[in-house]
């Protein structure tokens, strides 16, 4: 099985064929002559089998990857809870960054060079509170770029409701 290399915040992968699948499958972002992943992609990654990931001593497991990640990002296990979610569904899922949310979501078929993303997803806890000015914001956000605003929340066993929220103009 092929690996990525643990570098920071990121997975590297340099390798000829698995490069080129990640890159068909829309994972993760080219650059030069490696492919760089999100420790989110990399954790998908792994738990399918369909790499590996090493830190230049070892190869790391699932939870230990999951440790990592905790310590860099709030919410980590969450996100990565949505993030394997959409995957599964088929969906091509990227990080919603620019757009001040966790991911955008792409509608089945869609590549990232060919199309765009139709959904902006939020991931909370089920404790999650916000005011309305903050929801306000966040939706004018969405519909600016012309995305529907979903919130994903993740109960304490990890099971995930989604939630789109919308304006209504009367």
């Amino acid at each position: 099985m092929s690996a990525g290399i643990l570098s920071g915040t990121k997975v590297l992968v340099g390798e000829g064929d698995l490069k080129s699948l990640l890159r068909e499958k829309g994972f993760g972002t080219e650059k030069g002559a490696r492919q760089e992943l999100s420790l989110i992609e990399a954790l998908y990654l792994l738990e399918s089998e369909k790499m590996e990931v090493v830190d230049g001593k070892k190869t790391l497991s699932f939870e230990e990857l999951i440790e990592i990640g905790n310590k860099i990002e709030e919410n980590f296990y969450s996100k990565y809870l949505v993030y394997s979610d959409l995957r599964n569904r088929g969906l091509l899922v990227r990080t919603g960054l620019k757009f001040g949310s966790d991911f955008r979501v792409y509608e089945r078929g869609v590549t990232v060079k060919k199309g765009h993303s139709t959904q902006l997803v939020n991931v909370v806890p089920e404790e999650y509170t916000c005011s309305f000015p903050e929801l306000a914001r966040t939706i004018r956000l969405s519909q600016n770029v012309n995305k529907a605003m979903i919130y994903a929340v993740v109960d304490e066993e990890g099971d995930i409701t989604y939630y789109q929220i919308d304006r209504v103009k009367l």
